[in-house]
């Protein structure tokens, strides 16, 4: 059975980040950083991906799960790169889709005025309307398909950028026919790690809008979710490297049959 399915599983991978020697300093450096990002966006996220991905090769390796040292600064930053733009490539489609039709919405909503006041013929005026409308449907349109293309690009995002990781090289989670039979001998083990990583993205999501209709409360949003979503990051990339390592167990038990 997965580790990640039982309950002594899901406890080693909760209680980690708060053990180990110097938890609290590392912990609090990660969040801090996040904090940071709320300040200064992108750079300060990067050394914490990159710093996420030691947690998961740790967790690929079968190594004990601890939070390591904030050391060599020089690597988590390129690491954290590299993280995130194989990220960034899997999700790229359905960005594309949304902002292009946020995009056609925005430049028409910006001509409209001057398309009523340039037309010369009123039959000219009462088509402008429509077409404007268009591109409020085109913009309804891309929101929706944008949200699938992303949610797909989300599905096989843990396994690359575990096979990533694993061989430590950006090309290794384009290598679809290399990753794919893990995904795919391991497919109960990988939606059980989905649905608590979403689960608990889920109720941090739910929760922070709950602040924001508070009002007096939302300035506590950054203060409050960084850390809580630092932890989540470091759960969660504990449990997919977990599964990863499960599943390429799975396939080389699977070859080895075949063999014999």
């Amino acid at each position: 059975m997965s580790e990640v399915a039982t309950l002594g599983g899901l406890k080693r991978f909760f209680k980690f980040p708060f053990e180990g020697a110097d938890w609290q300093k590392r912990f609090v450096i990660g969040a801090a950083l996040i904090l940071v990002s709320f300040i200064i966006p992108v750079i300060p996220l990067i050394f914490v991906a990159g710093y996420v991905m030691q947690v998961m090769r740790r967790a690929i390796e079968g190594q004990a799960l601890e939070l390591p040292e904030w050391a060599d600064w020089g690597k988590l930053g390129v690491d954290g790169l590299r993280y995130s733009v194989v990220g960034l490539v899997f999700m790229l489609p359905g960005f594309l889709v949304y902002f292009g039709g946020m995009g056609i919405y925005m430049l028409a909503a910006m001509l409209l005025p001057v398309s009523m006041q340039m037309a010369e013929h009123a039959r000219d005026v009462a088509v402008i309307p429509f077409l404007f409308m268009g591109s409020i449907l085109i913009l309804f349109v891309s929101i929706f398909l944008g949200m699938i293309l992303t949610f797909l690009g989300t599905i096989p995002l843990p396994v690359a950028l575990s096979h990533f990781v694993a061989r430590d090289q950006v090309g290794a989670a384009f290598r679809f026919r290399e990753w794919w039979p893990l995904l795919w001998r391991n497919k109960m083990g990988y939606f059980i790690a989905w649905v608590l990583c979403g689960g608990l993205i889920g109720i941090l999501y739910y929760g922070i809008m709950m602040l924001y209709v508070t009002m007096v409360l939302c300035i506590l949003i950054p203060v409050l979710s960084a850390p809580l979503l630092f932890y989540l990051m470091l759960v969660c990339a504990a449990v997919f490297g977990q599964t990863y390592r499960e599943s390429k167990s799975i396939v080389e038990a699977s070859q080895e049959e075949s063999k014999s």
